[in-house]
């Protein structure tokens, strides 16, 4: 994956808390960790006999998904791969602000409900046609 994406990767930033203490010497690394190394992936690794104790602190907080760039370049066809990354990261945060729900209007109860002439249906102040 190219240098560029991984320095930040999908624009993702995280709280002055949690970012990585040695920027110089294994950036890309602490990034990669800081966005894939999900608790599933913990398991998964500790399954296979790997020990994860040194990076357990590590790793998104909350589910990810991971979209691979082959997708996005299809999509949002920039001349490089950042390109089309970023055309995707301004897509996707265009409109990151929630969306305003209008209050649903409560029906007055004061209102008859609508009357069934004109509509084709019978009206009730006549008896019932007989053959």
């Amino acid at each position: 994956m190219a240098e560029g994406m991984m320095g930040n990767p999908m624009g993702a930033q995280q709280p002055p808390m949690e970012q990585p203490m040695n920027t110089q010497m294994g950036g890309t690394e602490d990034a990669v960790l800081d966005m894939h190394l999900t608790e599933d992936v913990k398991q998964a690794l500790q399954a296979k006999g790997i020990d994860v104790s040194a990076v357990a602190d590590r790793g998104p907080k909350e589910p990810v998904v991971v979209i691979p760039v082959s997708i996005i370049m299809n999509k949002y066809q920039g001349a490089s791969p950042e390109e089309s990354m970023k055309q995707f990261v301004q897509d996707m945060t265009a409109n990151a602000q929630a969306p305003v729900t209008e209050p649903m209007p409560q029906p007055a109860m004061a209102e008859a409900p609508p009357s069934p002439e004109g509509l084709g249906a019978p009206t009730m102040d006549r008896p019932p046609m007989t053959a």
